[in-house]
């Protein structure tokens, strides 16, 4: 049967539209790196390119299952209106993957609106001829292949498709002796992982002490596998009319993770779906993250993206192992480590060292300042003698002479004063 609906799939031609949901929704990303209310997460540098920038390439690259449009959905008037500034800009720029892009638009949503019914909203953006749903969130940071996930989509004539990939070390939930985890997410898979059986759990759930697993699934599956190391990262193949029919049906159904994707896994046992909930585990070599945090994510994303998978940086490796922009200004005995990433028009001044970390652009270094495992975001300020290490540093933050910051978020526009010491703080402008 299911070999029959892939074919018949196949004969009738696949037309996919790419959406990328740029909304606040599910994430508890918090607002200390943002510099005012028409900032958006999405702005921020990971590795070199703003998070909104990572998830569009991603469905620009795609070049077997191309699809004819996509539409950015961004949260309010003024973020939309940021976002067609930076695309137009992206989309001229003689490198970039958005160069031969397919139309994009970017519609705004009303403030708070949750992600699945944002994507309902994008109905009407459609085409009528519009098969497959290409749906990535905003916050996805990934070098697969989305042809690929596509393709399983196809092969297993699903009514959606989950990509499923293995947490990072960082994105560990803490776990205590004798109690459940609170916020664990749970995938049951069938045997051989190619079918998505059941999701529960997630970042605003209770503890679970006991899973719930329906009759007809354990019934229609002759062995389960429940897997906790494994998340479903935001990357989603949805068939467009299934997926409109349930968002307008079923009003309750508010966030694309936690309710639409687990809705489709429940109803694939009930026979209310013509398909099932298929699959796509991300290989160990692919990196495949959603960097829903400011810390740990957006650091040790933009950390791994510098030292392990900088070809997503687009730019070609120095003969030390890092990249560094042609604009910036390095001074006397001042050192860049491998595993580095320094963007353009930065300014270092004697005496400085920089060792795995990603530094953003427009930012301008002391002498004798010494930066380790940080992210020092687009124009910070970071004085002489300053030692950094483990932290974020906001955009436009100004660090004061002799600073000792370590594990901390220091956040957009804040001023450290000279001489300070902070360790595991978050400290942000007050009333922003």
């Amino acid at each position: 049967v299911t070999l029959c609906r892939a074919a018949s799939r196949f004969a009738r031609a696949m037309r996919a539209h790419g959406v990328v949901l740029a909304l606040e929704g599910d994430a508890p990303f918090g607002d200390a790196l943002l510099r005012d209310g028409d900032a958006s997460r999405y702005d921020l540098e990971c590795g070199m390119a703003p998070l909104a920038h990572h998830a569009l390439r991603a469905i620009a690259s795609m070049r077997r299952h191309r699809c004819e449009k996509i539409t950015v959905v961004c949260a309010g008037d003024a973020h939309a209106s940021v976002a067609r500034e930076r695309i137009e800009r992206w989309r001229g720029e003689p490198s970039s993957a958005l160069r031969e892009a397919p139309t994009i638009d970017v519609v705004a949503a009303d403030e708070g609106t949750d992600t699945a019914r944002a994507l309902a909203a994008c109905e009407r953006f459609a085409d009528e001829t519009t098969t497959t749903l290409l749906v990535v969130q905003g916050d996805v940071v990934t070098d697969v292949a989305l042809d690929d996930v596509l393709s399983t989509h196809l092969v297993n004539a699903a009514t959606a498709t989950c990509a499923l990939a293995k947490k990072r070390a960082w994105a560990k939930v803490e776990t205590k002796a004798g109690r459940a985890p609170k916020g664990m997410r749970y995938v049951g898979l069938n045997a051989d992982e190619t079918r998505v059986v059941f999701l529960a759990g997630g970042e605003h759930d209770e503890a679970k002490k006991r899973l719930k697993l329906q009759r007809s699934a354990l019934n229609a599956t002759a062995e389960m596998v429940i897997r906790t190391d494994v998340i479903d990262v935001g990357i989603y193949a949805l068939e467009a009319r299934e997926t409109f029919a349930a968002l307008r049906e079923k009003t309750h159904l508010k966030s694309l993770r936690f309710d639409l994707v687990p809705h489709f896994a429940a109803e694939q046992f009930r026979g209310t779906t013509a398909g099932g909930v298929a699959a796509y585990m991300v290989k160990p070599d692919k990196y495949c993250v959603a960097v829903d945090t400011a810390k740990p994510a957006l650091l040790e994303a933009s950390r791994e993206i510098a030292a392990e998978f900088h070809h997503l940086l687009e730019r070609p490796l120095s003969k030390y192992d890092n990249v560094v922009d042609p604009s910036t200004v390095i001074g006397a005995k001042s050192t860049i480590g491998p595993g580095c990433a320094v963007a353009g028009q930065c300014t270092f001044k004697d005496k400085c060292s920089v060792k795995k970390s990603v530094v953003a652009a427009d930012c301008v270094f002391g002498s004798g300042v010494k930066i380790s495992n940080s992210l020092i975001l687009r124009g910070a300020v970071v004085h002489d003698g300053a030692q950094i290490q483990g932290c974020i540093v906001g955009p436009g933050a100004v660090i004061g002479a002799r600073v000792t910051a370590k594990d901390s978020i220091i956040g957009a526009a804040y001023e450290v004063e000279e001489d300070a010491d902070l360790d595991a703080e978050t400290v942000v402008v007050q009333n922003k």
